[in-house]
């Protein structure tokens, strides 16, 4: 990062010869109602680019800041509904990053803001360049997608999770993980299959299940029972497969989307007195610190989170450095981990 002392709006406007109220309406996206020319508003961004000039929010919210300090402020944008260790993951590394470039000229400032699943439009300010310098953007639901697929961002912007068609994006493989999971039941000798989701559907969740289904269908096997949760917490899968089995269902291997709901199968199952993997072999994605230490230890398809975010930092600063110029979208392949849960070869034989 540029550790020479920060550009101001002043010098912007010097620099092609407008005024700093001007370069100020630009910058947050009211140039029109002030009857700035769409070429006159290009040039100002232009300016703003080969300056290397960044907006201090920190300045224009408390109006006492240090002049020749840069302060980038960076947000994780992700639902309330949300499981948080991705974003966890995220803070983390670029906490860690931020500390590594900051100097006496350049600091950093990271938060994280929540939205309610599917009301990301609704976030105030979200389209206007004095909000953030810097977002990821992860846990969103179709409505969001939508509202992202037409939104611009007049700041450095990475989608983890998500493909959306003019964004930098970092994704697992579409339809790997699902995929993956059936075969893994399938190699265990699961024969009746069962995945368990939440009731909203993210854009990696719903292909998850799409893939399991044509998995299965590929493996000669019948349509996998679907069992829906009312949320994403254990509870949710306890009550949702103890419905499912006391209605009569069966199922002898299940693929959980989020290691969340693996928690409540392994519950579920439990209460019932099923042994897994014996009755029922379980695979989950995610592969939290945890996993290891489920009884039996639980395998799962880790959801490439430390790939993602590995991946979608550099991604974020190259665009605060202003080196990335086009949307890119980068794809891993996350890791398969089989433990006990799968496991079936040393099944007891029934009499």
């Amino acid at each position: 990062m540029n550790s020479k002392p920060a550009v101001t709006i002043y010098e912007v406007a010097r620099h092609i010869g407008v005024s700093p109220a001007a370069v100020s309406s630009v910058l947050s996206n009211h140039y029109l109602e002030r009857r700035i020319s769409e070429k006159t508003a290009n040039r100002i961004r232009k300016a703003i680019k080969e300056l290397g000039y960044v907006p201090n929010m920190a300045g224009r919210r408390l109006r006492t800041h240090r002049p020749l300090t840069r302060q980038y402020d960076i947000a994780i944008l992700t639902s309330f509904e949300a499981p948080l260790p991705l974003v966890g993951q995220a803070l983390h590394a670029i906490q860690k990053e931020a500390d590594k470039r900051s100097d006496k000229h350049t600091r950093y400032a990271v938060a994280i803001e929540m939205f309610h699943a599917g009301k990301l439009a609704e976030k105030p300010g979200l389209l206007e360049s004095d909000r953030y310098h810097g977002i990821i953007i992860t846990n969103t639901l179709p409505a969001d997608d939508r509202f992202l697929a037409t939104a611009k961002f007049p700041y450095a912007s990475v989608v983890l999770g998500r493909r959306i068609e003019g964004h930098n994006c970092v994704l697992e493989i579409p339809n790997f993980v699902g995929k993956r999971a059936a075969e893994v039941l399938i190699d265990a000798g699961c024969r009746n299959l069962a995945v368990i989701h939440g009731k909203a559907l993210t854009q990696a969740t719903s292909q998850r299940v799409a893939a399991f289904k044509d998995a299965a269908k590929a493996g000669k096997l019948a349509t996998p029972a679907v069992i829906e949760c009312d949320g994403l917490q254990p509870r949710d899968a306890v009550a949702a497969l103890d419905a499912f089995l006391g209605g009569g269902g069966r199922c002898d291997g299940v693929f959980a989307v989020t290691d969340s709901l693996a928690v409540g199968v392994y519950r579920a199952f439990q209460e019932r007195g099923l042994s897994i993997p014996n009755d029922a072999a379980v695979v989950g994605v995610g592969d939290h610190e945890i996993e290891e230490f489920f009884n039996p230890s639980l395998s799962t398809l880790a959801g490439a989170n430390d790939t993602m975010v590995a991946e979608a930092i550099p991604l974020l600063f190259n665009q605060l450095s202003g080196k990335t110029e086009h949307p890119q979208e980068i794809l891993v392949v996350p890791p398969v981990y089989l433990r006990e849960s799968t496991n079936r070869s040393r099944r007891p034989r029934k009499k």
